[in-house]
């Protein structure tokens, strides 16, 4: 069993812990800082009746509970796509069990070599999103704008937790508030850089100190507790409704102080893939739940007996020996640069997901782990965020993943319907109130959080607009491989019937019995009739559409009438395990009615970089041979720097017909504008520069 199978099925029971001892350090960090800046957020002035911070403490409790542990511990975590969690990971699962390609609407045979997906049951007959191309781009729209909050949400969060717990040093040393922002952007600067080597290693170093922050916090908060046993009555459901019952419409606004206290929770999801369901199942209700509520009860109880603290509720909450808050303070500063952590691994993780999904342009993405393949680390990313700190609320994408789950509820796990029903309305009506509650502030500044967020969804929404219709151009207008030359038999034929001088050309009688015709120096393309003149050497051409040629060859021999006496049409495919031995790396398959054609799937692990090199093009001939003993152009003793090598590879352009909208026009024009700045597919690849030939490929929509 592989590393990946044990990830996937919980694993042994060692790995599972150290996985949720690991997660303590990544994910939690931004929910388990909350403790900083809760109570500030509910109330702007001290509270002048007791039952007010009862109320807000059960609202509190009955929020972790219902939405976090609930929620998306026990239920929303099970909607996983092979182990990767976030709104991609739901609206990849819907696709799939719809029936439904993620890429160009469009799916290959070559695509269900990657990933043995479970298959779909159509015997009911299609369901109503494959049946609707409305509900399709309804979907998709959703999906994108969830992710886009997630994102966005990821930006400012940083900042905020950080500023809170440096706040902290000036409480006992006024004299160093103008030091607070220059040492909280230092510390988010070094955050950024250590993200280069890994979630795990950043795991390792951070899951010890979130522990003892979580033991810090449960330690105070049963001190807290100890000097008013009372306020544990607010755990009664009773006390929110009363909240409000008394404070109506401002109590309705207050859901957006007691938001905070459940930020963080859609960066559990995203990060699933970083640990396990198993895994986060362990960690928060042990480690993290129980901690959360006894800091929430301890500064309530605080609150109860001295109203005035809520002017920095947590750090006069804490005992007043020196050295307990000097420790609390250390730790806090960690803890709080750990909640970054848990929103940057969410924002690579759903970056990585919407690439694959054709969602978002390319970036350089490093795997850091070769037993956890969704712990990665993309470096243009990380350094667009420890420049463009932001923050955003997480009411909107908790009310997405509501929808999107009551979707796979019936879609995926063919629950009765009443239950996606009654799922939807119960936490729909949680959901929406919390994001009524942080509408409410817009116009103070949630404007700006929006905007991030629908920026996000306006870049993503023309990428994958443009990068469908490209797909969709190249797949129409390229024939299958085994249909692209003529069959050689049949030219013979017709010249000899033609009476035309065949003395150039030998007939061989192969073991299958077949005649196949060699010829000296051209084949006949399909759909043209363009001769073309065989050159030695090597013609690599890269293709993304399966088994179809890219429109780069048709392209080239059509303003170059020359091929290479050895043609191959390459498909790079990344497979679902750290490393693919050297046995398995090439799947090589003969194209019919052309000497010299190949068709080659060339598999790399999810750890492993692309290489395309000198010991690539050995392998390759070598896997050629094997199965074209007859080829006489490629010999044992190949040697890459005296042959002929080239590499071509396409860029496409869009551009627009006369009678095209004017719409169309502009979206055309934005998504050239990312394309061309986005990464070169094969910038990586260790492709010699002086051999690589870019083919221009002008499609007209």
């Amino acid at each position: 069993m592989t590393d990946q199978e044990l990830r996937r099925q919980g694993g042994s029971f060692l790995f599972t812990l150290s996985l949720a001892f690991k997660s303590i350090g990544v994910i939690y960090g931004d929910i388990g800082t909350s403790p900083l800046y809760v109570y500030t957020g509910i109330f702007t002035e001290p509270p002048t009746d007791s039952r007010d911070v009862f109320g807000s403490l059960s609202l509190i409790v009955w929020s972790l509970t219902i939405v976090v542990l609930i929620k998306y511990v026990f239920i929303v975590l099970r909607a996983d796509d092979h182990g990767e969690g976030g709104t991609f990971a739901l609206y990849s699962l819907l696709s799939r069990h719809s029936g439904l390609s993620v890429r160009g609407n469009m799916k290959s045979d070559e695509d269900l070599t990657v990933i043995n997906y479970e298959s779909v049951d159509d015997s009911e007959g299609p369901n109503f999103i494959k049946r609707s191309i409305g509900v399709q781009t309804a979907l998709l729209t959703v999906v994108l704008a969830g992710s886009s909050l997630v994102m966005s949400d990821g930006l400012l969060t940083p900042a905020i937790s950080v500023i809170s717990a440096v706040e902290g040093m000036a409480v006992p040393a006024p004299s160093l508030t103008p030091a607070i922002v220059p040492i909280s952007c230092v510390i988010l600067v070094l955050l950024f850089l250590l993200q280069q080597f890994g979630t795990g290693k950043v795991g390792n170093l951070f899951a010890p100190i979130v522990s003892l922050w979580f033991i810090s916090l449960a330690c105070i908060g049963i001190w807290n507790i100890s000097q008013h046993p009372d306020i544990l009555r607010a755990y009664s459901p009773y006390f929110a409704f009363d909240y409000f019952i008394r404070k109506k419409d401002a109590g309705f606004t207050d859901l957006g102080g007691v938001l905070l206290a459940v930020t963080g929770v859609e960066a559990l999801f995203a990060d699933l893939g970083h640990f396990n369901h198993t895994a986060i199942r362990i960690s928060f209700p042990f480690f993290v739940y129980i901690p959360l509520v006894l800091a929430y009860s301890g500064q309530a109880a605080r609150l109860v007996l001295d109203p005035t603290v809520i002017s920095n509720t947590f750090w006069l909450t804490i005992p007043s020996d020196p050295a307990i808050y000097w420790i609390v303070f250390v730790l806090a500063i960690l803890a709080t640069i750990i909640a970054s952590q848990a929103m940057i691994s969410a924002t690579f993780s759903l970056i990585y997901q919407s690439m694959q999904l054709d969602c978002f342009p390319r970036v350089k993405v490093v795997h850091t782990s070769e037993k956890v393949e969704g712990q990665i680390y993309i470096p243009e990313i990380n350094y667009f965020l420890m420049v463009a700190i932001v923050f955003v609320s997480v009411a909107s994408v908790m009310i997405i993943t509501t929808t999107l789950l009551t979707i796979v509820i019936r879609v995926v796990w063919r629950l009765p319907i009443i239950i996606s029903i009654l799922f939807f309305c119960f936490f729909f009506t949680v959901d929406a109130s919390f994001l009524g509650a942080t509408l409410l502030k817009v116009v103070s500044g949630g404007w700006f959080t929006l905007s991030v967020a629908a920026f996000l969804t306006i870049v993503m929404s023309i990428w994958r607009w443009g990068t469908v219709r490209v797909l969709e151009h190249e797949r129409a207008q390229t024939p299958d491989l085994n249909r692209l030359f003529k069959d050689e038999k049949k030219v013979m034929n017709e010249k000899i019937e033609s009476n035309i001088n065949n003395a150039s050309h030998e007939i061989i009688l192969e073991n299958n019995n077949e005649i196949i015709l060699e010829s000296g120096n051209e084949n006949i393309l399909i759909d043209t009739g363009t001769h073309l003149t065989r050159s030695p050497g090597i013609g690599l051409f890269y293709s993304d559409i399966g088994a179809k040629i890219p429109l780069s060859f048709t392209q080239f021999v059509k303003h170059f009438p020359v091929m290479s006496q050895n043609v191959v049409f390459i498909n790079i495919r990344t497979v679902a395990d750290p490393k693919v031995g050297d046995n398995d790396r090439l799947r090589v398959k003969k194209v019919k009615n052309c000497e010299g054609c190949y068709q080659v799937t060339a598999r790399y692990g999810y750890t492993e970089q692309v290489s395309q090199g000198k010991e690539f093009l050995i392998q390759l001939v070598e896997a050629i041979r094997n199965i074209d003993p007859t080829n006489k152009n490629l010999t044992h003793d190949f040697n890459p720097d005296n042959g002929s090598i080239a590499y071509v590879v396409g860029q496409q352009y869009l551009c627009a017909k006369p009678d095209t909208p004017w719409w169309t026009r502009i979206l055309i024009g934005l998504y050239m504008v990312i394309y061309l700045n986005t990464r070169k597919f094969y910038s990586n690849w260790e492709i010699p520069v002086e051999n690589t030939i870019e083919v221009g490929v002008k499609i007209s929509i």
